[in-house]
């Protein structure tokens, strides 16, 4: 698919698009990874929808000019590409990070936006990582920004079971990740809970979520703060990358969700 640039809020943006359909699918990857990504489900779902995928400002292919990191900024930038390129009927569909940006968005820009999904983020909403653990990780990274981002992947991303070569993709993403964004940017998602949590209480629109078994979700929780605002569908894996790893599953569960959100 043919790469796209446009200018956003003082970014230059690089996204993928194929200008035809009535519904927009707009897909956006987590931290320190590109568009890319989502190659699989652009080309499986490029026929019947109009299909999008984003670099992020600081990632893939995107700027980064404004040197500002958190999810509000991030929303403003995607809400304002949704204006700009007059899409209506809007799924976003966020992975990680993505998905926090999602939620940003939808905060911002209620209107055009019909459906949400995110993947394999939002497992333990509500809870923060320990504050010696957040010290211990952004030492690191301060210290040995390349090897703490791949130890990072290794222990909360990936797993032993994990194909090689989506292990190597991602650390070598993860590695070449500029640190000055890196690390204020990881330091922001490890604060973000409470605003997360804050974004989905007042949620108008149905959560759906997409999960990978390689780690467990807090059903409690979403339960407890979403009560019945949300639908949880679980497909198979062995890490936190579902469209390098089983691109299938992830597909044919996107379009059971398309199907519920859209009515068809």
């Amino acid at each position: 698919m043919e790469t796209k640039k446009i200018n956003i809020n003082g970014e230059q943006l690089s996204y993928y698009d194929n200008q035809k359909g009535n519904i927009a699918l707009l897909f956006m990857h987590g931290a320190f990874i590109n568009k890319t990504y989502w190659e699989r489900q652009l080309s499986h779902f490029s026929e019947n929808y109009r299909t999008l995928a984003i670099d992020l400002p600081g990632h893939g292919k995107s700027s980064f000019n404004q040197k500002i990191l958190n999810g509000q900024r991030f929303g403003k930038d995607i809400s304002e590409f949704i204006q700009r390129l007059s899409l209506k009927n809007v799924i976003i569909i966020g992975h990680s990070f993505g998905s926090d940006v999602m939620l940003e968005t939808v905060a911002q820009n209620k209107n055009e936006i019909i459906g949400i999904i995110e993947i394999d983020h939002m497992k333990n909403i509500g809870i923060e990582l320990p504050k010696e653990v957040v010290n211990q990780l952004i030492n690191g990274l301060n210290t040995n920004f390349e090897y703490t981002c791949e130890q990072f992947a290794k222990q909360a991303l990936l797993t032993k079971k994990t194909n090689p070569e989506i292990v190597s993709q991602l650390l070598k993403d993860y590695r070449n990740m500029n640190p000055e964004i890196g690390i204020p940017l990881l330091e922001y998602g490890f604060s973000y809970p409470n605003r997360q949590l804050k974004l989905l209480k007042e949620l108008k629109m149905k959560l759906n979520s997409i999960h990978v078994n390689y780690s467990p979700t807090n059903v409690e929780n979403l339960n407890k703060y979403l009560g019945d605002n949300y639908e949880l569908y679980k497909i198979n894996g062995t890490c936190h990358y579902p469209m390098l790893e089983n691109p299938d599953e992830l597909n044919a569960t996107i379009e059971k969700v398309l199907s519920l959100i859209i009515g068809v």
